[in-house]
């Protein structure tokens, strides 16, 4: 398509202040979050509607002509989500579509795709009411970007991720038709569960305009607690058995050795450096059931031999402990050049295996390695860290590996920033070929021209 008509096109829909097509501009489109190279494809230009009619109005367009739309959010994916495969390519970008609007009679917040995730959060608190999907991006991440991915996060252990919160949406088809799926009501059977469908979708099957999230009471009190293990074993146990032993926390982090020496040494903290690994643990709920739940994980912990236990007094404290968790990723600039990451899950009970098995690796390779994640749900983020080109290509393949371990054990490769193209090709690995084919005759039933971010899930070529 010829470019002047393609930029005519659409400045008639956004407005020539909506319209972004300079060199500079676009190349800020052709990467995310997440470390990967930029793509080496510039899109033809990034639109930032105001209103979900230019949505639609654009995302027709595109159809009519059979061109790649991206939608995005603040870019803050970690899977290679949303890039450029083309150079006819359309991103859409949300961020001004913002609004957040809370109905306190029935316990729901509408927003717009571009709403940031905080910001819901906090106008939810305004009303004594709570949203608790928190990806440890929430301060910049977008609630449009959530949804395509089914963000997780550190609640998750007790609250789920993002999917368990969105009772309706607004999409834009890949046809341009605005649909309206599910509502505020706390039960809805009828007909197919579009809104979960398109939830996690990472933007394959149309346009996420505006989501309909449920709120819950916040929770009376909460208090924050450290135990630190020298035996990885041990502390991966005690998650098991603080989750069987009646107190459902509502974050259980867990960090390994590699991880405590790093923060420590860029925080100065305190952590407990001779540990093996340590677990950071949130119990909320009444305030007058919070003593016993703290004696309860503290009575678990010592009977597999914890080496030390810290229990907020304050919320002073608490912060103190939650500033752990919030460094682990800037303390490890300082471990390595650069990192390959991930975010599989394992059955709970599997945790100690799993990190043996990454440590495994690491000796095979003869690369630095290092492992934290949302232990109460299974979910790890494993690092493989690398200085050169030659680690870094020995790095993908113990990752490679990894991967295939935790798929064998009843496993998933992403529990929680999407496939995009990162994962792609462990699809019929984990799901086996009948699934993905049905996946894939969904996508090409609301997609037919394959305009909507192709080659995120599916990859470049597993269905041309």
């Amino acid at each position: 398509m010829d470019h002047d008509f393609l930029v005519d096109a659409l400045t008639k829909v956004v407005g020539p202040d909506n319209i972004l097509t300079g060199k500079e501009d676009l190349i800020g489109y052709t990467y995310n979050a997440g470390g990967a190279a930029p793509s080496a494809v510039l899109p033809a230009a990034a639109v930032i509607p105001e209103n979900t009619e230019q949505v639609s109005a654009v995302v027709r367009f595109a159809n009519e002509n059979r061109l790649p739309v991206l939608v995005r959010g603040q870019g803050s994916g970690l899977s290679v989500n949303v890039i450029p495969e083309r150079d006819e390519s359309i991103v859409i970008c949300m961020q001004a579509m913002n609004e957040i609007v809370v109905d306190p009679g029935s316990m729901t917040c509408t927003a717009q795709a571009g709403a940031i995730t905080s910001d819901i959060k906090a106008e939810a608190a305004k009303h004594g009411l709570f949203y608790p999907p928190d990806p440890a991006s929430f301060t910049f991440t977008s609630i449009g970007g959530n949804v395509s991915t089914d963000a997780g996060g550190l609640q998750c252990v007790k609250y789920g991720t993002t999917k368990s919160y969105v009772s309706g949406l607004e999409v834009v088809l890949p046809n341009g038709e605005i649909i309206h799926t599910g509502g505020k009501c706390i039960k809805d059977v009828t007909g197919y569960n579009l809104t979960q469908l398109f939830t996690g979708a990472e933007g394959t099957l149309g346009v996420v305009t505006k989501a309909i999230l449920k709120l819950i009471p916040q929770p009376e009190a909460r208090t924050a607690l450290l135990v630190a293990f020298d035996d990885l074993e041990n502390a991966a146990t005690a998650v098991v058995r603080i989750m069987h032993g009646g107190v459902v926390p509502s974050v259980m982090e867990f960090m390994e050795k590699t991880f405590i020496e790093a923060v420590e040494a860029y925080t100065h903290a305190g952590l407990p450096v001779d540990a093996a690994a340590m677990l950071l643990i949130e119990l909320d709920g009444e305030a007058s059931s919070i003593p016993a739940k703290i004696g309860r994980v503290r009575s678990i912990c010592s009977e597999l031999g914890m080496i030390e236990f810290r229990a907020a007094a304050n919320e002073e404290e608490a912060e103190a402990i939650w500033l752990a968790r919030r460094a682990a990723l800037p303390a490890l600039a300082r471990v390595a050049k650069g990192r390959l990451g991930g975010d599989p899950a394992a059955p709970i009970d599997r945790l100690a295996d799993v990190v043996g098995t990454l440590h495994g690796l690491g000796e095979k390779y003869g690369l630095k390695v290092g492992c934290q994640g949302h232990a109460g749900d299974g979910n790890v983020h494993p690092h493989f860290f690398f200085d050169n080109d030659e680690q870094k290509a020995l790095a993908a393949q113990a990752r490679t590996e990894f991967h295939e371990y935790i798929i064998s054990i009843g496993g998933t490769v992403s529990a929680e920033h999407g496939v995009g193209r990162e994962k792609a090709p462990y699809l019929v690995r984990q799901l086996g070929r009948a699934q993905v084919d049905a996946m894939w005759a969904v996508k090409k039933a609301l997609d037919p021209n394959l305009i909507m971010n192709p080659g995120c899930i599916f990859g470049e070529s597993d269905h041309d």
